[in-house]
């Protein structure tokens, strides 16, 4: 029964971890001071639940998970996979001939060229550190002790994806593939910051793609 809460729990918390880059209380109207106040609280309130929750259900530090880290082959091939889908993910979500901001809106939803901005700074600092310690380094690792590396891979993917888009099936889909790429690269790099790298690489070649395409 302990299993099934804590995995519950999991799920509850994922899509939590996009505050980190969305500061959804904030208004137009507020000074813009408030949102960069807002994305940072979040960024606080959520890594001292990650830790505590990984010391709680991992039974471990955190800090592992940055060490040992190994980098091979196979990263590379999982690295080229990654761009190959994000390039294909601009192709068939992006409407081409449309100019950068526009494109920015319909990706983010802030038409508001300073949140566009914050959400992008914290998209390449803040949120790939937070996303990839919850759902690589907690519900990947908590998953694969209690059952095994590719349901831990698979679950963990599938919940990453409707966390990032639930009403979007093909932005739904390409995203679980991303996750997939993702929790594979940290099976094979034996840490955290494989993930975070291509997580990091995702954002930027995503955004030279809007700006280009």
């Amino acid at each position: 029964m302990k299993k099934t809460s804590f995995i519950f729990i999991l799920i509850f918390l994922s899509p939590l971890m996009e505050l980190v880059r969305y500061p959804i209380l904030y208004s137009t109207d507020e000074p813009f001071f408030y949102a960069v106040i807002q994305i940072l609280i979040a960024f606080i309130i959520l890594i001292t639940i990650i830790l505590y929750l990984y010391r709680k259900i991992i039974i471990d530090t955190v800090i592992d998970v940055f060490r040992n880290n190994h980098f091979n082959s196979k990263l590379v091939v999982i690295g080229i996979e990654f761009f190959l889908l994000d390039i294909s993910f601009v192709l068939v979500t992006t409407k081409p001939n449309t100019d950068f901001h526009t494109n920015l809106s319909n990706l983010i939803g802030y038409t508001d060229s300073r949140l566009q901005l914050l959400c992008i700074i914290a998209s390449l600092t803040l949120s790939p550190i937070i996303v990839e310690l919850f759902f690589r380094g907690l519900i990947q690792s908590y998953l694969k002790e209690i059952f095994s590396e590719k349901y831990a891979i698979l679950f963990s993917s599938v919940t990453f994806g409707i966390a990032h888009s639930l009403f979007s099936i093909i932005s739904l889909m390409y995203y679980i593939l991303a996750g997939i790429l993702l929790s594979k690269s940290r099976e094979v790099s034996n840490g955290i910051i494989a993930p975070i790298i291509f997580h990091c690489s995702w954002d930027i070649l995503l955004m030279f793609m809007l700006w280009i395409y």
